[in-house]
């Protein structure tokens, strides 16, 4: 066997290969007597055919699945000896491959095109870097309104006897005709309406101050948000709405409403059991900071974005684009996903996405990234205790939390999503320790309103 590497650009080189009986012959030899004791021809016990035979019926693709396999292996092997760091796979000479005569020859020569990443050379701490963050101010009427929300949860429910603005009614809804009145044997449900969801003002407003046993007439297309919640209401399929009527009469049998949780201790211990909260300034402080962290992570995605869109312009990269662009076409041939228009129209984005992998495999090793097994763990782990506490629930105990590691461990999409994500924190952490930034104090609001008209710029643009 013999593999010349051959330049044929500044990152593009070709591979040939050179294979003779020596590199296969033993492998084609072994294929055939394999077939040859499980094959089952008529005339012949099993494993009895004649070796000529199966030479004749099976030879030649016995030859260029052998010949095949050695090649790919040899190929790789190359390209990990000579630690050549290519993009992508390497592409056959498809015309040269078709023009192999297999039932004569016993020398071949193979070719392969492959595209070689450029060197990486750039630094977080260069000074010219320099990427805006956004610091979200958590305003007091936000926390206000996140206090109400946590106060309505752990309330309790009961039954006044005059209704308000956010009470829930139940009762029953009872179809009319066209002159208001109750149609004998038409759609009759009951089911609870929800004053503070109805998209019509006068409606609340009709809801508002009942007692039990009042009525009163509603249009319900008028006054709910959509028809899979009218639906509801009714109790029927949404595609039967047109059989019915939209004026209802509804017949109040029950008020229900939440009385909210005293700001106190006890529940201040049910919010977050683990950080000993006294009094109402603290729990305030607590929500804020909790706030705060929820907001910062949609700000910290933009700000990774707005990272690597500057990493990816200060490095300056170099790509073999035509190799790329028939790599991208040749991989996505079978499952027929994209074709040479997309690609035409989608390059930019797909060389950004070539750039950045090779950047963020530079930054990993630089700077020593990994991810190990007791990290994937304790994320699992948390994980579980937040699902536990978002119902309610007690920690699980340590016998629990590890079974439910190794069931998840077990499942390789689950566990790469996992690492993906633990990595994409180091990144980010890397970035606001390393990056110089250009700190900006904000409201979540304002936040939103500078991305929305900066997105909607660059689409006109």
């Amino acid at each position: 066997m013999n593999i010349v590497q051959e330049n044929t650009g500044e990152l593009t080189a070709t591979l040939k290969v050179q294979l003779g009986p020596d590199d296969y012959q033993q492998k084609v030899d072994k294929a055939l007597k394999d077939l040859q004791k499980n094959a089952q021809i008529k005339g012949f016990r099993p494993g009895k055919v004649p070796m000529g035979m199966v030479k004749k019926m099976y030879g030649q693709s016995v030859l260029a699945d052998e010949v095949n396999k050695v090649l790919v292996d040899a190929v790789y092997d190359y390209i990990k000896e000579k630690e050549i760091n290519i993009l992508g796979n390497p592409l056959p000479d498809q015309e040269k491959a078709a023009n192999i005569d297999w039932e004569n020859q016993t020398e071949f020569e193979f070719a392969y095109e492959v595209g070689i990443a450029p060197e990486v050379n750039i630094s977080l701490t260069d000074e010219e870097i320099e990427v805006e963050y956004h610091k979200i101010k958590v305003e007091d009427n936000l926390v206000d309104e996140t206090i109400t929300d946590i106060a309505k949860r752990y309330g309790k429910m009961h039954n006044p006897e005059v209704s308000e603005k956010e009470d829930v009614l139940f009762g029953e809804f009872a179809e009319l005709d066209g002159d208001g009145n109750v149609i004998e044997d038409g759609l009759k449900n009951k089911s609870n309406l929800y004053i503070q969801y109805l998209k019509d003002q006068e409606t609340k407003d009709k809801c508002v101050g009942l007692k039990a046993g009042d009525v009163v007439n509603l249009d319900l297309v008028k006054s709910v948000e959509n028809e899979t919640e009218m639906a509801n209401m009714l109790g029927v399929k949404k595609e039967e709405l047109e059989q019915y009527g939209k004026n209802y009469q509804f017949t109040l049998e029950r008020i229900s409403r939440i009385e909210p949780a005293e700001l106190n201790e006890e529940l201040f211990n049910k919010v977050a059991p683990d950080k000993e909260i006294k009094d109402e300034n603290a729990f305030r402080e607590f929500i804020r900071e909790q706030l705060g962290k929820q907001y910062q992570a949609d700000v910290d995605k933009h700000f990774k974005n707005e990272a690597i869109k500057a990493l990816v312009d200060k490095a300056n990269l170099s790509l073999p684009e035509e190799f790329l662009k028939r790599w991208l076409l040749e991989s996505n041939k079978q499952k027929q996903e994209i074709t040479p228009e997309q690609i035409e129209n989608e390059f930019v984005s797909f060389t950004n996405s070539f750039k950045w992998q090779l950047i963020e495999n530079h930054l990993i090793k630089e700077h020593k990234i990994e991810v190990n097994h007791d990290e994937v763990s304790e994320y699992l782990k948390n994980f579980m205790r937040q699902q536990m506490a978002q119902y309610g629930q007690p920690e699980p105990d340590e016998e629990t939390m590890n079974d439910f590691v190794k069931r998840m461990a077990s499942n390789q999409d689950e566990l790469k999503k996992v690492y993906d994500q633990l990595f994409d924190v180091k990144i980010l952490e890397l970035f606001k320790d390393k990056l110089k930034l250009k700190e900006k104090e904000v409201t979540f609001d304002e936040f939103v309103k500078e991305m929305n008209e900066k997105y909607k710029n660059q689409n006109q643009s």
